[in-house]
């Protein structure tokens, strides 16, 4: 009997298992219920054929030529569009070693041959069912976001026009009541409105891009090679980063190198090249960081670390000591909180972590923030790493 309801799309399932006679008894047990099936022979033959494909759950050999199960996994895992896929590992292997080993790697499930063909179709269709399950909540999860969106754009974009609009007919109607001096000011206040005005426009486009390219599971290429040491000096000797800062803190950067509206920040990150496209690692790290000096204490350092992980990782920290985030707030990151603005005056921080956030995640990568205590305040961002070995650590 079939498992795929009438009229439905079959979900795509792709088998990979060098063995031709139990690949065909698969595959035959898994078209006799419904579901379009992909076949490879081989490691490399099935994680190509899957990232062309992107079939809706994988079935893996471990036990293969040329790349084995656990390699097929961890390069699945490391590639955006697959980083979710379920994957059911099949291992003649009977020992807990293997088990946890597949597990490990990142697999969902695993079978141990000989399995029946009950066994395989209850696997099959709890992945597929918790597969549905992760695509409802990340579509809840956008949602969310776009209605959070449309309640914080109005408090944004209000107050510099209020402000433009209040100055401008005042100006209009009243000038020549106005020492030459007063006019300087209003005109001075009028053109901060407008700057203010022009960069919450500027941000809510960067937020639309990225959001539209979430939608449609726009990822960078693999082939953007970024070296984090040059990015990080690169984008702290920025234009951007200088003009983000003042216009965030009123006041500008000092010139003492390293020194930021009297804020050392410390990098200390160890070299490696990164998955991921120099622009949106600019965008990312300008926002965390104007963030980070926003709301350190007085004098107190921002410190930006980072090191190599294993399976081809590579964690970014940026770290400050200063105002607690209330933990609803920390929770509600990605629908752009605002918590306790009235105390802290957080305006313009969700969405700017969630620019974050999401330009992390068009190139593979993620965002947390570990800390909300202020005891410091960490946010970590986890890359994937490029062909480049880390060498040793650098000081900038």
């Amino acid at each position: 009997m079939s498992t795929v309801l009438s009229g439905a799309r079959a979900p795509t399932i792709l088998v990979v298992d060098d063995s031709l006679a139990v690949r065909q008894l698969t595959v035959s047990v898994l078209r006799r219920q419904g579901y379009d099936v992909l076949e490879a022979g081989d490691g490399r033959e099935g994680l190509d054929t899957a990232l062309r494909e992107q079939p809706d759950v994988i079935l893996c050999d471990i036990h293969m030529p040329i790349l084995d199960g656990w390699d097929v996994v961890r390069e699945a895992r490391s590639s955006e569009s697959l980083g979710t896929t379920p994957i059911l590992m099949l291992t003649s292997d009977n020992d807990r070693v293997s088990v946890r080993r597949a597990m490990a790697a990142g697999a969902d499930d695993y079978l141990t041959k000989p399995w029946t063909q009950n066994e395989l179709i209850s696997a099959v269709a709890s992945l597929l069912e918790k597969a549905s399950r992760h695509r409802a909540d990340a579509e809840r999860a956008q949602e969310q976001l776009r209605s959070a969106v449309l309640a914080t754009i109005p408090h944004e974009l209000r107050t510099p026009m209020v402000s433009i609009l209040g100055s401008t007919e005042l100006l209009l109607t009243r000038r020549d009541r106005y020492t030459p001096e007063r006019v300087q000011g209003m005109l001075e206040d009028v053109h901060r409105s407008a700057l203010a005005l022009g960069r919450t426009i500027s941000r809510m486009m960067d937020w639309a891009e990225l959001s539209a390219a979430q939608v449609h599971r726009e990822t960078r290429s693999m082939a953007y090679r970024l070296d984090v040491a040059q990015a990080m000096a690169e984008v702290l000797g920025s234009t951007a980063f200088a003009k983000e800062l003042q216009a965030v803190l009123k006041v500008p950067p000092e010139t003492v190198s390293g020194v930021f509206a009297g804020h050392p920040v410390q990098v200390r990150v160890e070299p490696c090249h990164l998955q991921c496209w120099s622009p949106d690692f600019h965008k990312i790290m300008t926002e965390l960081l104007v963030n980070a000096l926003r709301f350190s204490k007085p004098g107190r350092p921002v410190g930006v670390t980072g090191k190599a992980l294993l399976h081809g990782r590579y964690q970014l920290e940026i770290a400050n000591l200063g105002v607690a985030m209330p933990e609803k707030f920390i929770s509600q990151i990605g629908a752009l909180s605002q918590a306790d603005r009235e105390v802290h005056e957080q305006q313009g921080m969700g969405l700017g972590l969630a620019i974050g956030q999401l330009a992390a995640r068009r190139n593979g990568a993620t965002l947390h923030v570990t800390r909300f205590d202020g005891l410091p305040t960490v946010v970590r961002l986890t890359f994937l790493q490029h062909s480049a070995e880390p060498e040793q650590s650098a000081l900038l």
